[in-house]
């Protein structure tokens, strides 16, 4: 068995309105076509807030008036040259 060294790069993106995919993002995940586009950022606006929604509507125990939590993304990706 042989081992070939290589390198990795790690990076974080926060998703949020400002999210930008980058070039090369495959146009088939979701994030990425959300933030494509004239309504992007409404996209985006749209989707924190339906996260948002279905984490409180979760958290109802001691979150009656469903608005307390709000959740924040990060979309992490690696590279790897092998």
């Amino acid at each position: 068995m042989t081992t070939e060294n290589f390198t990795f790069s790690i990076t974080r993106i926060p998703f949020n309105e400002d999210y930008r995919p980058a070039d090369g993002t495959r146009i088939t995940t979701n994030f990425a076509n959300l933030a494509r586009g004239e309504c992007r950022r409404e996209n985006l606006r749209n989707t924190i807030s339906m996260i948002n929604n279905r984490f409180n509507d979760l958290a109802h125990w001691d979150n009656p008036s469903a608005d307390r939590y709000a959740v924040e993304l990060d979309i992490i990706s690696v590279e790897m040259h092998i």
